[in-house]
């Protein structure tokens, strides 16, 4: 008896369990190194969640980020 709950019971407790826990799962997100022109200190680096795929410009507080730091190339945020 004891041996066919568990052959019932676990199986179903598991897939259960994988199926609650992957709604709290999030897709990858790439956190990378982008440059804003500071008004006092210039070229500051930042972390930030965006790419170089064309799209509506990334923005630090009211700073546009760039690529490199000496802010040639936007970056653009992701549509996540």
């Amino acid at each position: 008896m004891k041996t066919r709950i568990f052959k019932i019971v676990l199986p179903l407790f598991a897939i259960l369990l994988a199926i609650s826990l992957s709604f709290a799962t999030e897709a990858k997100r790439v956190i990378i190194t982008g440059y804003y022109d500071h008004p006092t200190n210039g070229s500051t680096p930042v972390l930030v969640d965006c790419n170089d795929v064309s799209g509506s410009f990334c923005m630090y507080g009211p700073y546009q980020v760039f690529k490199y730091p000496n802010l040639t190339e936007p970056l653009h945020k992701n549509n996540q």
